[in-house]
């Protein structure tokens, strides 16, 4: 999402439950260079339907757009024999979750805590020092543990405390920890003594710290 697209906010097109935030530091495939990168600061996008990235507006009966007449900037930029206008405005002007909420509002501070707390940018260091092992694979093990714990903790105070449903806690907080995990090689199952454990995943290469 870009801030050609704060129009689509205005009009009631799009709202804060149709958006995905992926966070600075966070692995996320780069289109024009074809590979997993950290992101090197805040991203919006809307979000995917069914656990994938196929878009929430896509309509698969007529295997068309919902919102083509009001489809955001890079909807309207790409041209499948022509992506030179896309990948021109790629990385230019990014929307972020301060550009859609006003100053001051409650959820500024929380999303700062959690960012705190479940630092994305550091996911990469502590799966390769998971996959090392020794002190530093158990420490990092434990870290990585306290995460998981943390973001649960965040999204069921936002649905508990603050009545704010799971429509939109992906806008909020970006994506759950498992998801976060599984993208720097990382598999994160249910443990009962400890909450979470923690473990390479076998399919998945470590990407380098």
């Amino acid at each position: 999402m870009h801030s050609q697209d704060l129009p689509l906010f205005d009009k009631g097109v799009l709202d804060l439950s149709h958006v995905l935030t992926l966070r600075a530091g966070e692995l996320a495939f780069d289109q024009p260079q074809g590979r997993l990168l950290p992101l090197r600061a805040e991203m919006l996008k809307l979000r995917g339907e069914g656990g994938r990235w196929t878009c929430l507006f896509f309509d698969a009966a007529s295997k068309g757009c919902g919102l083509y007449e009001n489809r955001p900037a890079e909807c309207r930029a790409l041209n499948c024999r022509d992506t030179s206008e896309l990948a021109a405005m790629y990385d230019q002007q990014r929307l972020t979750r301060a550009d859609l909420l006003p100053p001051g509002h409650p959820m500024l501070q929380a999303m700062a805590e959690h960012e705190e707390m479940v630092p994305a940018a550091q996911l990469p260091a502590l799966a390769a020092a998971l996959l090392a092992g020794g002190d530093a694979g158990h420490e990092a093990s434990a870290r990585l543990v306290h995460m998981a714990l943390a973001d649960d903790a965040f999204r069921r105070a936002l649905r508990e405390r603050l009545n704010i449903g799971p429509e939109f806690h992906e806008f909020f907080l970006g994506r759950e920890a498992g998801a976060l995990f599984a993208a720097a090689g990382l598999t994160l199952r249910p443990d009962a003594r400890h909450g979470y454990s923690v473990q390479p995943d076998p399919l998945t290469p470590t990407p380098n710290a």
